[in-house]
């Protein structure tokens, strides 16, 4: 996780930092808005890089203040550190660009993957974003690459069969011929085969079996018992001798989804037990399946993992909250929303809000339309309400380059108001 401090949620650097819509709606007035873009870019404030994004908001907010790229191309040329993810972001974002119309950015990245120092990265970065397509990009790249690399630093970067290398392959004969050695030398050894389909059919003592002997298919075995409904699983759920080195045992929360309320009473005697995997567990129960009496452990446990900054634990609570509608739990759940610096657990905290507070919600919704999270803004165009605002901005969402994957929420979100009896009266809020 990130070892950034970060700047206080209440100031636009921190809420910048955070990816929150707020911050797009100040960025035009904020003193020195350009410098904290560049910042974010560069240092990458990201506190989970596998699932927290930021590429398309940060490439939104160049875009809209029309900065010029230069600091962060300076920063790719400066950095020559043998790790690439500390220019992970900065490609993503000039991959981005690059898509929307900024032939800067279009000079920068191309140039960066056929000399930089991490030019497989940007690569990599243009066959998954989509950049490739462009032909500014796209055309005599592939020789330009190759052209002064050797067939071992070629391997290297290859991971098989990826864009942009299988289209490399097509028109390159080194590139088909590496690829064809890394695959037959990858399939040498013996393949892991995938069981699951199989576990379905073994009957429990053997199921059982596969549990006590450990590896890959013990969570899958954990699982399968629980889909049958053996309560075996609260006995493998107290068994410390059963969990990894990070003390958790996967395949036990599956396993109790799968069990639903005849999980509940040995859950909540986990809740007291001193033992904090189980203490998991249990909480992770009450709050799928719990009832309105379970309200002040979850409370409890959403202010816990709050204030310890243990934002992926905190989204479990602030769900079955929501879940419950516990109202009591608004003024903590906002405090959430602004405060983690783990933006994908803002999708949680709005579902928490709600539940538990609809009127205050409402604002948050409005925020969320621009929120660094894809599935924030999915789930604020489901719930916002309609106000001549919302609809610009849902307007605006079904055509953005930079939010394919929530063209589809908005396009839904209008349609429904152009049916509903208030759509000719949409209110205002200020």
């Amino acid at each position: 996780m990130s070892m950034i401090e970060y700047d206080s949620p209440a100031s636009f650097r921190g809420q910048l930092q955070r990816g929150r819509g707020t911050a797009v709606h100040h960025i035009s007035t904020a003193p020195g808005a350009a410098d904290a873009v560049y910042e974010c870019v560069i240092t990458d404030t990201r506190w989970d890089r596998q699932v927290d994004q930021r590429d398309s908001y940060l490439a939104g907010l160049i875009a809209r203040l029309d900065l010029p790229l230069a600091p962060i191309h300076q920063h790719l040329l400066t950095y020559d550190g043998q790790d690439a993810e500390p220019v992970e972001l900065a490609l993503q974002v000039l991959a981005l660009l690059a898509m929307v119309g900024r032939p800067d950015a279009v000079a920068v990245l191309r140039g960066y993957a056929i000399d930089g120092a991490h030019w497989s990265m940007a690569l990599e970065v243009i066959g998954d974003s989509g950049a490739m397509k462009l032909p500014v990009i796209w055309d005599g790249l592939a020789d330009d690459v190759i052209a002064n690399r050797d067939d071992a630093q070629l391997a290297q970067a290859i991971w098989g069969d990826t864009e942009p290398w299988t289209r490399f392959a097509q028109s390159q004969p080194r590139i088909r011929r590496i690829i064809d050695e890394l695959k037959a030398s990858r399939s040498s050894g013996p393949a892991r085969r995938d069981r699951r389909p199989e576990i379905a059919a073994i009957d429990n003592e053997d199921l059982i079996g596969l549990v006590a002997a450990g590896g890959f298919e013990r969570r899958w075995a954990l699982e399968e018992l629980g889909r049958r409904g053996d309560r075996i699983v609260f006995d493998f759920a107290e068994d410390p001798g059963l969990r990894n080195a990070a003390g958790w045992l996967p395949g036990i929360p599956q396993a109790l989804h799968h069990l639903g309320p005849d999980a509940l009473p040995r859950a909540r005697t986990w809740i007291g037990s001193g033992d904090d995997t189980l203490v998991a567990f249990g909480e992770r129960v009450v709050a799928e399946v719990g009832d309105r009496g379970d309200a002040p452990v979850l409370l409890a446990a959403l202010r816990r993992t709050v204030v310890a900054g243990e934002w992926c634990a905190a989204e479990v609570p602030a769900r079955g909250l929501g879940r419950l509608g516990i109202g009591e739990a608004a003024s903590e759940l906002m405090a959430a929303w602004e405060g983690t610096v783990h933006s994908r657990a803002r999708e949680a905290f709005l579902d928490g809000l709600l539940g538990c507070a609809p009127h205050e919600a409402e604002a948050v919704l409005i925020e969320g339309l621009h929120d660094c999270e894809p599935t924030v803004q999915q789930r604020a165009c489901e719930a916002a309400p309609d106000t001549a605002a919302v609809r610009s901005r849902l307007r605006e969402l079904t055509a953005d380059p930079l939010a394919p994957e929530v063209h589809e929420a908005a396009n839904t979100k209008l349609q429904v108001l152009a049916i509903s009896p208030s759509a000719s009266h949409p209110r205002s809020i200020g």
